[in-house]
């Protein structure tokens, strides 16, 4: 009896790129404790993970994927063809996920799954829960400038994070009645790391990389060099890079604060990806980060189910 009563749990995976990992971290524990995921929903990296896991795929698999991610694969997927709408078409991205997923659409997904987009004519977030999956997450991971848009219907989408970057309420719209939301959008930080001058190499920890990573860390040096003012003493001046990033940050966590005050989750999981950043090269952190994060919050869950429960009993 205590099973039928058991409330319906969903997922709302937020967007955040990179970050993205730690969805895979938190899958695991999910998966592990025994805890049911009865519908899922995803804004652009969230909807790309969240997408996989409603299709079938274990969070072991998912993970695993992370962790082969290098630069030659993130290359590949942000491949510049220079179209029209944007830096890269997203056929190398799109030719991944149909690699990985096939050809099956949303609507024959084993756990209902809604992927959020943001019509760029309107702004208006849209919610796709029929279609083809693959093409519904290339839409909701449509970065504005670097993906072109993708055609749907008479719409042009986007990527989701621009409007739902946690999307709650589409996981509410999917039956859940207690949901878990996922929150790894970049948080402001700061701008006074420190910075490599001129001619200095990089740190002896770095060198010991593989190549992959070096030639990553030699690219931020340089680009930091690049575009970062050097004043003779005192903090120095932020790059332009840095201060667009921040910015981005600034602006996604003022939607992210309206948009959990009018659809809040029921219990909010913030991993600690400091380590992280915007590499996707360091997808090892970050799934762990989403384990300690989900493992942390595991007693509050179980209380929020303890009393749906109960609630759904005393109404029989």
């Amino acid at each position: 009896m205590a099973e039928q009563n058991q409330p319906k749990i969903g997922l709302a995976l937020a967007s955040g790129g990179a970050r993205g990992a730690a969805h895979a971290g938190v899958l695991k524990v999910l998966a592990r404790e025994g805890i049911p995921i009865s519908a899922v929903s995803g804004s652009s990296i969230g909807a790309v993970v969240g997408g996989s896991y409603a299709a079938g795929l274990s969070p072991e698999r998912i993970e695993e994927e992370w962790l082969n991610t290098d630069l030659p694969k993130v290359m590949r997927s942000f491949l510049p063809t220079f179209p029209r709408a944007g830096l890269s078409s997203g056929s190398g991205l799109r030719s991944y996920l149909r690699s990985t997923l096939g050809e099956i659409r949303i609507e024959d997904l084993p756990v209902p799954f809604a992927a959020v987009a943001c019509d760029i004519d309107t702004g208006e977030a849209v919610v796709l829960r029929e279609g083809p999956l693959v093409a519904a997450l290339r839409a909701s991971s449509a970065i504005p400038g670097i993906f072109s848009p993708v055609r749907w219907g008479d719409r042009f989408l986007v990527d989701g994070g621009l409007v739902e970057p946690l999307p709650v309420r589409a996981c509410r719209d999917l039956g859940a009645e207690i949901v878990i939301g996922v929150d790894i959008v970049p948080v402001p930080r700061p701008l006074s790391a420190e910075r490599h001058r001129p001619g200095q190499r990089l740190p002896a920890r770095l060198r010991k990389e593989p190549s992959a990573r070096r030639l990553a860390a030699s690219v931020a040096r340089l680009r930091d060099e690049a575009f970062g003012e050097q004043p003779g003493a005192g903090r120095s001046v932020p790059g332009i890079y840095s201060i667009l990033n921040q910015a981005v940050a600034i602006l996604e966590q003022e939607i992210l604060r309206l948009k959990l005050a009018l659809w809040p989750a029921d219990l909010l999981v913030r991993p600690d990806l400091s380590s992280v950043g915007v590499s996707y090269l360091h997808a090892a952190e970050g799934v762990r980060a989403g384990e300690e994060a989900m493992e942390a919050s595991l007693p509050a869950l179980r209380l929020l189910i303890e009393q749906a429960t109960r609630a759904a009993e005393s109404e029989l």
